[in-house]
């Protein structure tokens, strides 16, 4: 017999709990009665045992009062009791600063988990940076953890206001360490929090001695301009702190900035943004009539925010991400038809961008990764249409490119992307025959070696690949010519598991030569107009439900289908990037 389709009544909860109400105050089939201070209570066993794991465990028969019809309850007062009791009927509590600490106790005592979440609901809409001490001891004796929490992430989120209380004057050392320490504390830049940590030091100078070290470490100096630090280097803390070790954070602050102008600078905990995760960074290629531009998105805020742009328009670009610097290979076309190859570096801490090494050949339409520390540039076509089977990657800490053994093939407008400690290339045109092609094979880079794999199922050039999770996808690309499609060209993806390719659904129409990237688990679109978006939109494709949706929607004027994304850690919060957000026009 089958079970049948199940359907729930509305409101069925609340009526359940209003009868109980009802029943208890007409004292119909209670069965138990409670006792504080001499004041009894008439209740139902099976809503105590229900709501509360102290009476669930009485009434089981482990403690005496299981077999009684009453118990006398001590260490509670008779008015929190009733205050407990009503809410175990109700679920619900009238709570204030005289009765909050009576309603814990007794809650806590009898372990009623709804009760205490509300008491700390109530704590929470009250507490300030001022009135916080009370309610913090409150919360420590009895164990409330989500008070504790909204604490330390009011302090997080609000730090410079938190640095203006008398809190924040009696912090210990060791707490504070733990919250510079964080990515998620939110600050206008490293510069004011290690102002904000100086006032902490004057108000206490023996503190120096003590926690200059431990608290000292946790400013990132990088962060800082080479002003920012020519200002702090002379600061009574970092010139008192043990063994001279504010002095050498300092160093390595102008270290950073020195290294970044002659190649790759050393990174640590010192240069890393303090941001909650990546965000979407979108690169505009520029034309003759447009900018190269880096735009960032903010996911919480719903803001574009531009970064960084130059007059250098590029006839093509490719982007990769390491140590959360932008690295992008581009075409730069200088006028006169004069086209250089270009390696520019955009780095998100200061909005700085520089010219590096370019790569060895001027290369169109070729496949770019990063992979430890390296980029790995793959064939593309020159200037006169010659297809390259030529590979040479690019060490960020050398600045230097190296050639590596060429492509089985020569191919352009080919797809590539980094799979844990191999590189998947696929598709493209080839140079044999000029004809698009279905190839898919894996490239090992410690080995210098390709082993070919089966095919796409699909011939495609100009397309991408996405990894997320085991499977490698396929996005967009135009068909081999006399290829009968109806609509787009599907979507593919390839099991590293099985090494079997699954067909799932189109592309969205009109992105075929659109940009596609790994967010967070989603595959992001960037493209060109199709039936539904526009090439100021951004779209989601949802890999387990093999399904589009609208994901942003730039800034009007602001064309994506020249644009090709990254991910780096952005703090938005930082005063030089705050007030970058671009306007609706």
């Amino acid at each position: 017999m089958s079970e049948g389709q199940k359907f729930q009544a509305e409101g069925y909860g609340d009526m359940v709990i209003h009868r109980l109400q009802a029943l208890r105050r007409n004292m119909e089939l209670c069965d138990f009665k409670v006792k504080a201070e001499g004041r009894v209570f008439e209740v139902h066993k099976a809503l105590l045992a229900a709501t509360s794991d102290y009476f669930r465990v009485m009434f089981g028969g482990v403690m005496a009062e299981s077999k009684q019809d009453i118990v006398d309850l001590k260490g509670v007062t008779a008015d929190g009791l009733q205050h407990i009791i009503d809410f175990i009927y109700s679920g619900e509590m009238a709570l204030t600063l005289d009765n909050l600490t009576e309603i814990i106790n007794t809650a806590s005592h009898l372990q009623v988990g709804f009760a205490l979440d509300v008491c700390s609901s109530y704590i929470k809409s009250l507490m300030t940076f001022d009135n916080a001490e009370d309610f913090l001891h409150i919360a420590d004796t009895y164990s409330l953890d989500k008070v504790t929490a909204h604490w330390e992430s009011m302090i997080q989120d609000k730090f410079f206001e938190f640095s203006q209380s008398q809190a924040f004057l009696k912090m210990d050392g060791e707490t504070l360490s733990k919250h510079l320490s964080q990515n998620t504390l939110r600050t206008t830049s490293e510069f004011q929090l290690f102002m904000c940590l100086d006032k902490w030091f004057r108000a206490a100078p023996q503190r120096v001695a003590t926690d200059a070290p431990r608290c000292l470490r946790h400013i990132r100096f990088a962060l800082m301009s080479e002003g920012e630090l020519a200002l702090v280097r002379d600061n009574d803390a970092v010139q008192r702190c043990a063994g001279g070790l504010g002095q050498q954070l300092v160093r390595k602050g102008y270290q950073y900035h020195s290294e970044c102008k002659t190649g790759h600078p050393v990174i640590d905990e010192a240069c890393e943004v303090r941001a909650m995760g990546p965000s979407l960074i979108l690169v505009h290629h520029g034309t003759s009539f447009m900018p190269f531009q880096v735009t960032a998105y903010n996911h919480s805020a719903a803001l574009f925010y531009s970064l960084f742009s130059d007059v250098n328009g590029s006839r093509d670009c490719r982007v990769a991400s390491i140590d959360n610097f932008s690295y992008v290979c581009r075409i730069v076309d200088f006028g006169g038809g004069t086209l250089m190859s270009s390696l520019f570096r955009f780095d998100p801490r200061h909005l700085i961008g520089q010219e590096l090494r370019p790569m060895r050949h001027l290369r169109l339409e070729f496949a770019l990764v990063a992979h430890k520390g390296r980029l790995f540039a793959f064939g593309g076509s020159t200037e006169q249409f010659a297809i390259l089977d030529s590979v040479e990657t690019y060490n960020v800490q050398t600045n230097f490119w190296e050639e590596l053994h060429p492509l089985p093939t020569p191919t352009h407008s080919l797809a590539a992307v980094t799979v844990m400690n191999m590189i998947y290339l696929s598709g493209g045109v080839s140079g044999q025959d000029r004809q698009t092609t279905n190839t898919f094979m894996c490239f090992d880079p410690a080995a210098d070696t390709y082993q070919v794999l089966p095919g796409m199922l699909y011939a495609r050039r100009l397309h991408d690949m996405v990894c997320v999770q085991d499977k490698i996808f396929v996005l967009g690309g135009i068909p081999k010519p006399g290829v009968p499609l109806y609509g787009q060209i599907p979507i593919e993806s390839y099991s590293l598991e099985s090494g079997q390719w699954t067909m799932l659904s189109s592309t969205l129409s009109g992105r075929s030569i659109g940009h596609y990237a790994n967010f967070e688990g989603q595959i992001v679109a960037l493209g060109h107009e199709h039936h539904v978006a526009t090439e100021d939109e951004i779209w989601t494709f949802d890999p387990d439900l093999d399904d589009w949706s609208k994901y942003a929607k730039a800034p009007q004027r602001m064309s994506l289908n020249s644009a090709m994304c990254t991910q780096l850690h952005i703090n938005f919060n930082d005063e030089k990037i705050a007030k970058k957000f671009l306007k609706e026009k």
